[in-house]
């Protein structure tokens, strides 16, 4: 994926290079330039949702868990169906979270 985020500005610069030659600039040149920068940016944008994605999931079954150690902390006779319940909710939103990146990745693929 790095790679991927590196080669953009590449593409960028080579794109430049391109449109600025002293002469008549051909029109298959311009599209694929316009098409390099295109494909530069989905896969930018696909990395950033991707990572944003991570960053939410992990925010939110950490913010799950420290409730529910809270809570039983507080009820420790309500611990089976507390443990319980956080377990199916971290599952879910794990589950979530796979479908959004599947979603994400794909879009850029």
């Amino acid at each position: 994926m790095l790679e991927m985020i590196m080669m953009v500005p590449v593409m960028l610069a080579e794109a430049g290079a391109a449109a600025s030659e002293a002469g008549v600039v051909d029109a298959a040149l311009e599209v694929a330039k316009y098409e390099a920068v295109a494909k530069g940016l989905a896969m930018l944008g696909g990395v950033l949702g991707a990572g944003l994605i991570v960053i939410g999931a992990g925010k939110g079954i950490g913010q799950l868990a420290g409730s529910a150690v809270e809570a039983i902390a507080r009820q420790p006779e309500a611990g089976g169906r507390i443990f319980t319940t956080m377990i199916i909710a971290a599952a879910l939103i794990e589950g979530v979270t796979l479908f959004a990146l599947i979603i994400c990745l794909l879009a850029v693929l």
